[in-house]
């Protein structure tokens, strides 16, 4: 074998390196050839999973947004919700109203025909339409909401005022809150419920002891019946806002204030026409409005209203008798005997003995029948005690024996006087036998 030079080695060693670095410039290559093949490819594949991705998200927004408006739709056309119904120009026509008498028409500032006053018109070139004011955006109407403008009609059916800024403020602090949204907040949230609960103060004085508040309906429902009930017994003045609030926050139903007005009304007004001309008589200031109010506010005034009429009823039945009838204790003359003194207990005297009005009419039929005759007796008898009405009353309502003692003394000197039984005593037994 033929020794190489070191010329030959070197040149070898030179040519093997060379070729090392070769391969590993073609390797280099190809692995970079191969990543841009990798980038492109990816580069390719993105827009297409962007484009599905957004697809995804519109129809997620596009479903979600079509809940929405099946929600919003559902409550708005819902004939029983008291503030839309029949107040949304939707379906205003459907519910027998005309939209431009509730004010739910646009107005000419935001005109549907352009971004003018006449849009495209005669002057569509001009200050109307295209020209000089063409390029700004029409000024939006409220009232073109429909969840803004069914509130507002709504509530201003009700007399509810000062809402327009609460209700712009609302939609300004959440652009896309539901009517039904819109209404929590009106009765809940303390920035905006001012003016809903000055109107519906009645809910207002249940919220404030704890206690549920009423719908809308069910409110709007109350009112109505108070109000026909004071219609009915002619004490309209009770038919306002305050009283019924003050009803709704006592929680007097309208039944409940039906009884109460109607018990006012058989025991004093319906009643026999002596128990009103007693009351009238005893108190001139207790009107029929006093009667009502005090039925109305049974904590505070029951137990007096009860004593009035009371004692309206124990002097009715006097009066019915032809007899004297006072609240307090007084004195007359006789309109039959000038000698003789008349008068009577009074029917507080009369009431604290136990007098109702069953057995005021009992005892007063007992004294008109024996009455007369005492009272001619008295007014002959010198020297002994009378007996008037005062006497009678004494005797049979408060049942004092001294009374009944001197009745019989008259009826014993009648009897001696003119022989055999009394005329007193005959009245008196049949009296007695008809009570």
């Amino acid at each position: 074998m033929v020794a190489k030079s070191a010329d030959q080695a070197r040149a070898e060693a030179a040519a093997k390196a060379k070729a090392v670095a070769a391969a590993k410039a073609a390797a280099a290559a190809k692995a970079k050839a191969s990543k841009a093949a990798a980038a492109k490819a990816a580069a390719a594949k993105q827009p297409a999973s962007n484009a599905a991705a957004a697809r995804a998200a519109a129809i997620a927004r596009s479903k979600a947004k079509a809940e929405a408006d099946a929600k919003e739709l559902a409550y708005i056309t819902n004939f029983e919700n008291p503030i839309t119904s029949q107040y949304d120009p939707r379906i205003a026509l459907n519910a027998g109203y005309d939209p431009a008498r509730v004010g739910m028409t646009a107005s000419p500032e935001s005109n549907a025909d352009g971004d003018g006053t006449n849009g495209d018109g005669t002057n569509g070139d001009g200050t109307d339409g295209n020209g000089i004011n063409g390029d700004r955006p029409p000024r939006k109407n409220p009232a073109d909401n429909p969840v803004y403008a069914a509130l507002t009609a709504g509530l201003s059916v009700y007399k509810i005022t000062g809402l327009a800024s609460t209700l712009e403020q609302i939609r300004m602090d959440y652009p896309d809150i539901s009517s039904e949204d819109m209404l929590t907040l009106l009765r809940n949230d303390p920035r905006y419920n001012k003016e809903y609960l000055k109107r519906f103060a009645g809910n207002a004085k249940l919220a404030a002891a704890g206690k549920a508040m009423l719908s809308e309906k069910d409110y709007l429902a109350n009112e109505s019946a108070y109000a026909k009930i004071f219609k009915a017994y002619d004490v309209e003045r009770f038919a306002n806002t305050e009283q019924y609030a003050t009803l709704i926050g006592n929680e007097l139903a309208p039944d409940e204030v039906g009884a109460r007005v109607s018990m006012a009304y058989k025991r004093i007004l319906n009643a026999d026409s002596n128990v009103l001309l007693a009351l009238r008589k005893f108190g001139s200031s207790l009107s029929t409005g006093d009667l009502v109010a005090a039925m109305l506010d049974p904590r505070n005034q029951l137990p007096a209203l009860e004593k009035k009429i009371t004692s309206a009823e124990i002097g009715g039945a006097a009066l019915k008798q032809g007899l004297q009838a006072f609240e307090a204790a007084t004195s007359v003359q006789s309109s039959a005997y000038s000698n003789v003194m008349g008068g009577t207990i009074g029917t507080e005297a009369a009431m604290q003995s136990g007098a109702n009005a069953e057995t005021a009419n009992v005892d007063y039929r007992a004294i008109a029948a024996e009455l007369p005759r005492m009272e001619f007796l008295s007014s002959i008898s010198q020297g002994l005690p009378q007996y008037a009405q005062v006497e009678a009353e004494k005797a049979r309502i408060q049942g004092l024996a001294s009374e009944e003692r001197k009745k019989q003394s008259l009826i014993a000197l009648e009897e001696a006087r003119y022989g055999g039984s009394s005329g007193v005593g005959r009245m008196s037994s049949s009296v007695a036998g008809i009570i």
